[in-house]
């Protein structure tokens, strides 16, 4: 016994080969005991030659024939049947191929075959569903030949004959009928599995970039407030060291956040089901946490008015987030690309909306507007992911301002 037991091995095997069994076994009962009560009763009829007690009358008239043993090969004929139909879904090929010599003996037996024909339809029908046509089309069709041998002792294997093509059609007919119904079945389910692995990948690629957008924004926020922060520590150091402690606690700090939100954005990879760990779960930063992120940025220097319009309210979880972070986003580049720029952040609270708006006071931005970098590209993700709108660009006063439209309610 390994190190990984026996999860993968036989046990499961076991189990997954027991399960079409459950359902086989039953109507491969079924099919035996009506071939079976075929046979007795086409050899009671051949008996009476097809005529009732009176032959002026129709055959099914007066008392029921007595039923007489069939000849032993064809009990044989209808248990290989039953076997065949039992594990047709383990090995279709097989099973189709056993059916059909069993049908064909009973059929060179009796002269024809009855309900016993019901078994190789089946077994086509699960060889369609199962295996793909350049693996049972050639089977099938030479199984119908099967039957022609049992007229060697006729011209032409007796084909000559118009018995023997109409026979020929009808078995074709009977086979290719349920391999046809087959072949949709499996189209069908190729095309879901198909769909769902395909609503899977997307899935798994939505995860990743949102995984990647939170690692973004958090590390790009915290990292550029720490390199502002150490820049004015570094610039006071030496004239001024007592400015340069807040500069430092801010940086502590800032880094410290980071970390936090960092462990509680990749601990979802920690668990199998994807989820992360209960005792690491903190409800995701919203607008509630506005206060928060402007202080880290003033507390640098930099100047930033807050502006609230309408009815502060409580806001679904996922629009929350996103304005929050379109918010923390839109600052940073401000603190990046705006040199000592103000910037100003306006929320509105409207019936069916929420409004968030970031602008600065940079210099003009003259000639074609600047190319759209990831940062945008990100909150214009975050705001399309929960149903809103975002606009970005220079403003002609001077300055860059982002706008975001997002719905109160869940989309």
């Amino acid at each position: 016994m390994n190190g990984h037991g026996d999860s993968g091995h036989p046990a499961p095997r076991r189990r997954r080969a027991a399960r079409p069994l459950l359902l086989d076994v039953p109507v491969a009962l079924a099919v035996g005991a009506v071939s079976l009560a075929g046979v007795h009763a086409q050899g009671a009829w051949a008996e009476r030659g097809g005529r009732g007690p009176d032959p002026a009358g129709p055959p099914w008239t007066g008392p029921p024939p007595d039923l007489e043993p069939a000849p032993a090969v064809v009990y044989v004929c209808v248990a290989v049947v039953v076997a065949a139909l039992a594990v047709r879904r383990l090995y279709p090929r097989s099973a189709f191929t056993a059916a059909m010599a069993a049908v064909a003996v009973a059929f060179g037996v009796l002269g024809s075959g009855g309900p016993i024909v019901l078994a190789p339809m089946l077994c086509a029908y699960t060889l369609a569903v199962r295996l793909p046509p350049r693996r049972w089309l050639p089977l099938t069709v030479l199984g119908v030949p099967v039957f022609l041998a049992l007229r060697l002792d006729q011209p032409y294997l007796g084909l000559a004959t118009v018995q023997a093509v109409a026979d020929l059609v009808v078995s074709l007919a009977l086979l290719l009928g349920p391999a046809a119904l087959g072949v949709i079945v499996r189209s069908r389910r190729e095309n879901l599995r198909r769909e769902r692995a395909q609503e899977l990948s997307r899935s798994v690629y939505e995860e990743r970039l949102r995984i990647a957008r939170e690692v973004h924004d958090v590390v790009g926020h915290s990292l550029s407030v720490i390199n502002m922060q150490a820049g004015v520590a570094l610039h006071v150091l030496d004239k001024r060291p007592e400015r340069a402690q807040p500069a430092l606690e801010a940086i502590r700090q800032t880094s410290k956040d980071a970390l936090e939100e960092l462990r509680g954005t990749l601990a979802v990879f920690r668990t199998p089901e994807g989820g992360a760990p209960a005792d690491t779960r903190e409800p995701p930063p919203g607008l509630d946490r506005l206060d928060d992120l402007v202080a880290g940025i003033a507390s640098a220097g930099r100047t930033v008015e807050v502006r609230v319009e309408g009815e502060r309210a409580a806001l679904p979880a996922a629009v929350d987030h996103a304005a929050y972070r379109i918010v923390q986003e839109a600052l940073t580049n401000v603190v990046r690309h705006a040199g000592g720029a103000g910037a100003t952040v306006a929320v509105a609270y409207r019936p069916k909306e929420v409004t968030v708006e970031i602008t600065d006071t940079g210099p003009a931005r003259p000639g074609s507007p600047p190319a759209e970098g990831g940062g945008i590209a990100g909150m214009r993700e975050r705001a399309r992911a929960v149903g809103g709108r975002l606009a970005a660009g220079p403003r002609p006063e001077g300055g860059f301002a982002v706008r975001a439209e997002l719905p109160r309610g869940e989309r």
